[in-house]
C-alpha cells in the first residue's frame, strides 16, 4: 500500500536516534571538560589563598601599630649605691680671714700683689721707703764695730789687771746696748717689706703707690682658702643621726656640673629654743685653693647612710599621679605603668625597693602622653664614638656632622646654617 514504510527502516532510525543523543546513555556527573582540576586540587588552593590572606592582614595590623606607636627614650633600671642624706642651702664662709697693717709709717713705694693673687706665708705683699732707715742699720753697724774694739782692748787690760772690774762691765754693757741698737734697726728695716701672714689669697687691697701709711691703715685683707666651710641649721630631731666626719657632698648652681667633697667639721650641742635647731659646721675643699670662694651659695648635703647595692630607676622616669609615683617600663613594645615604690633617692636616681628588675628599659622621654599598654618605638639617641687617648679616632661616616667635629674639633655647620 502506497501510504505504509517498509519495516526494515524501523532500526535503522532506531540507530540513527541513539546516535544522535549519546548523552541519554552516559551515567550521571561522569562528564568532564578537558584541562578542569580536580576537587582536592581546589580545596588545597582555596587554602592557600586563605593564608596569604590572614598573613596580609597581621602585616597590615603590623603596620598600623608601627604608626600608632609612641616615640619614647628609655635608660635601663641599674644596680648601685645611693645614699640617705640631709638636704640644706647655705654660704660659704672662711675661718681665717685677716687685715694686714703696717709694723711702721711710712710711703708706700712699691705694690707687689693685686686681689686675687695666691700667696704663701712669707712672699712679700708691699714695699714702703726704707732709706732712713736703711742709714739706721748703716749707722747701727758702726757703732757695733767700734764698741767692739773698745771692749777687746779692754778684755786685753783686764786680763793683765790693769783695770778694775767695774770698767770691764761697763765696757761690756756698752758693747751689748750696741749689739741691741743694731738688731733693732735691723727689725725695723725689714717692716719696710709687708709680708703674706700666711697661704691664702688676697681678698681686697685698700691702699695704692705713693699713699701715707700708718700703723692703723689697712693695706689688704687675707683669706685662708684651706679652711672653707658653710654652716647650716639642722632640726633638732636629727641631732642623733648627725655624727663628727660624716661625709658631705656640696654644690652649686653657679658651678653646673661640679660636687665638692665635705665632711662634718663640728657640731653644736645646743639646740636653739626659738628655731628648734643645732649648727653644724661642714668642712669643705676644692681641688684649687679658688673653686670655691667665700660668699659662694652652695647646697649641702649631709650623708647619713648608704646602701650599696640599691634597684636604681633614673628620676627622669618618674611620673607624679595624685600623689603617687609611677614608672612606664617597656615590655615588648608596650608601656607597662608601674607604681614606684621609693626608698632612698638623689637628685639622678630613686631606689625602687620592689617591682623592678635591672636592665628593664624605663621611659625617660616621652612619657607625659603614655597610657599603660600603649605601643611604644624606642629612639635612644646612638653615642658619639670617642678617639681613643693613644689611637686614632673610630672611622665615622663620610660628611656626618660628628666626623666634622671629631677632625677639626669645631661643630659641622648645617645647610641652614
Amino acid at each position: 500500500m502506497a501510504g505504509c514504510k517498509p519495516a526494515t527502516d524501523a532500526p535503522a532510525a532506531g540507530k540513527t536516534a541513539a546516535g544522535t543523543n549519546p548523552s541519554s546513555t552516559a551515567p550521571a556527573g561522569a562528564t568532564t571538560k578537558p584541562g578542569q582540576p580536580s576537587s582536592a586540587t581546589s580545596s588545597k588552593s582555596a587554602a592557600a589563598s586563605s593564608g596569604r590572606r590572614a598573613a596580609e592582614a597581621e602585616r597590615d595590623r603590623a603596620r598600623q601599630a608601627a604608626a600608632e606607636a609612641v616615640p619614647v627614650e628609655t635608660s635601663p633600671v641599674t644596680r648601685g649605691p645611693i645614699a640617705a642624706f640631709l638636704s640644706f642651702n647655705s654660704t660659704l664662709e672662711t675661718e681665717s680671714i685677716v687685715d694686714v697693717y703696717p709694723q711702721i709709717s711710712g710711703q708706700v713705694e712699691t705694690l707687689l700683689v693685686e686681689e686675687g693673687r695666691i700667696v704663701k706665708e712669707g712672699d712679700p705683699l708691699l714695699k714702703i721707703e726704707d732709706r732712713e732707715l736703711r742709714v739706721d742699720v748703716e749707722e747701727g753697724t758702726a757703732n757695733y764695730v767700734h764698741f767692739q774694739k773698745n771692749f777687746e782692748r779692754t778684755k786685753d787690760l783686764f786680763e793683765r789687771s790693769l783695770i778694775n772690774q767695774q770698767d770691764y762691765e761697763n765696757q761690756e754693757y756698752t758693747l751689748e746696748q750696741a749689739r741691741l741698737r743694731l738688731e733693732r734697726s735691723k727689725i725695723r728695716l725689714s717692716y719696710a717689706t709687708v709680708r703674706a701672714p700666711f697661704a691664702g689669697v688676697i681678698a681686697a687691697r685698700d691702699t695704692q703707690v705713693g699713699s701715707r701709711v700708718g700703723a692703723n691703715t689697712k693695706l689688704f685683707s687675707m683669706v685662708k682658702l684651706d679652711d672653707i666651710v658653710a654652716r647650716v641649721y639642722v632640726p633638732g630631731k636629727y641631732l642623733p643621726v648627725v655624727a663628727e666626719n660624716q661625709p658631705a657632698v656640696v654644690s652649686s648652681e653657679f658651678l653646673p656640673d661640679r660636687t665638692f667633697k665635705g665632711w662634718v667639721k663640728r657640731i653644736s650641742p645646743v639646740i636653739d629654743p626659738k628655731s628648734g635647731t643645732f649648727r653644724v659646721t661642714v668642712g669643705v675643699r676644692g681641688e684649687k685653693p679658688t673653686d670655691l670662694p667665700p660668699g659662694l651659695f652652695v647646697g649641702v648635703r649631709i650623708i647619713t647612710d648608704t646602701r650599696q647595692n640599691a634597684v636604681l630607676v633614673p628620676k627622669r622616669a618618674v611620673v607624679y599621679e595624685g600623689g603617687e609615683r609611677y614608672v612606664y617600663a617597656v615590655v615588648n613594645d608596650r608601656a607597662v605603668k608601674r607604681k614606684l615604690v621609693v626608698g632612698y633617692e638623689d637628685p639622678q636616681n630613686i631606689e625602687a625597693t620592689s617591682g623592678f628588675d635591672v636592665g628593664v628599659p624605663v621611659v625617660v622621654l616621652g612619657q607625659n602622653g603614655l597610657k599603660d599598654g600603649s605601643f611604644v618605638r624606642i629612639v635612644n639617641p646612638e653615642p658619639v664614638p670617642v678617639a681613643a687617648p693613644d689611637g686614632p679616632a673610630p672611622a665615622l661616616p663620610p660628611g656626618s656632622k660628628a666626623q666634622a667635629t671629631a677632625s677639626t674639633g669645631e661643630p659641622a655647620k648645617t645647610s641652614d646654617e
